[in-house]
C-alpha cells in the first residue's frame, strides 16, 4: 500500500504536469461561448447535452447574471470556478493545490493547435488563472480529481474552443502526449499511451478526453486511466483532471464534480 501511494504520486504528478501543458490550461474548450453564433460544432464528441449544471448558491451575488464582457471580466476570479469542498466531494480528502505549470505548455498547446488546422496560435494570457486543492477518494484509493481555472477574453475563448471540438483533436493530443511523455522521467518512470478516446461530452461540460496508460519502473507495470474534462463558458475555462488506478472512474461520482463545476459557471 505505501508503495503503491509513492507511485501514485509520482504518477500524478509527473503525467498531470504533462497533460496540464499539452491539454491546455490555454488550449481548453467551452460548453457555451459569449454569442451562441460563433459556437463551432462539437463534432469530436458526439451526443453531447451541453447543458449546464445547477446554479452554486453560495456563489458570490456580485457574479449572478452579469454579461462577460472584457470590463466584468477583470472583475471575475479563477478561485471561485474549480473544484471546491461541498457534497460532491464529502467522500474524498482535499490537499492544497499547486500553480506549478509545465514551461513547454505554450510549445505544446501550439503544436497541438497546428496539428488540428490552427496555424500561428499566440494565447491572450490569463487576466486570472489559478489551481484547485487535489481530491483523493476515501473510497477509491486510486480515485483523484485536480481543476485549473483561467479568465480569457472572449476571442480566445471562441479559439481554443475550436481546437478542441476539432475532430482531430484526439489523435493531435495523442502525439503530443507521446512526445512529453517520452522516456523515463526524473524518479525513473516510464509511460505507455494505450489509447486515447473522447467519449461522449458528460452533462454540463464541453468535451472529454481519456487516457489509458501503462506506467513502468523497476518493479512493474500499473494501469491508469486519466479523464480531462473541458469546460468553456463565458469568459471562464476550467479544466478538471480526474485520474484512476486501472478502471475508468465512477461515472456517477466523476458526474457530480462536473456538476459543480458548471454549476459554478453560470455565475459571471
Amino acid at each position: 500500500m505505501r508503495k503503491g501511494r509513492r507511485v501514485r504520486r509520482a504518477v500524478c504528478g509527473g503525467v498531470v504536469a504533462s497533460t496540464l501543458a499539452l491539454m491546455v490550461t490555454g488550449c481548453q474548450e467551452g460548453v457555451i461561448p459569449i454569442d451562441p453564433a460563433a459556437q463551432p460544432s462539437a463534432t469530436a464528441v458526439p451526443g453531447a447535452p451541453g447543458a449546464p449544471g445547477p446554479a452554486d448558491p453560495s456563489a458570490p451575488a456580485s457574479h449572478q447574471s452579469r454579461p462577460a464582457t472584457a470590463a466584468t471580466a477583470r472583475e471575475l476570479h479563477a478561485g471561485d470556478y474549480v473544484l471546491t469542498a461541498a457534497e460532491e466531494t464529502a467522500s474524498f480528502e482535499n490537499s492544497g493545490g499547486t500553480d506549478d505549470e509545465n514551461s513547454d505548455s505554450a510549445a505544446v498547446r501550439a503544436q497541438v493547435a497546428a496539428c488540428v488546422g490552427v496555424p500561428d496560435y499566440n494565447p491572450s494570457p490569463p487576466l486570472d488563472e489559478t489551481s484547485g486543492d487535489t481530491f483523493t477518494s476515501l473510497e477509491e484509493s486510486g480515485f483523484q480529481a485536480t481543476s485549473r481555472a483561467r479568465i480569457l477574453p472572449a476571442r480566445q475563448i471562441s479559439e481554443d474552443a475550436q481546437i478542441v471540438t476539432s475532430p482531430d483533436f484526439g489523435d493531435c493530443y495523442r502525439l503530443a502526449m507521446e512526445e512529453q511523455l517520452a522516456g523515463a522521467d526524473e524518479n525513473g518512470y516510464t509511460y505507455e499511451i494505450v489509447a486515447v478516446e473522447t467519449p461522449p461530452t458528460p452533462r454540463g461540460a464541453t468535451a472529454l478526453v481519456r487516457t489509458s496508460m501503462g506506467v513502468s519502473d523497476g518493479y512493474g507495470t500499473y494501469g491508469y486511466v486519466f479523464d480531462t474534462i473541458y469546460f468553456y463558458v463565458g469568459q471562464v475555462a476550467v479544466e478538471l483532471d480526474v485520474m484512476n488506478i486501472q478502471d475508468v472512474p465512477p461515472r456517477d461520482v466523476e458526474q457530480g464534480l462536473i456538476d459543480q463545476i458548471a454549476g459554478k459557471l453560470t455565475n459571471q
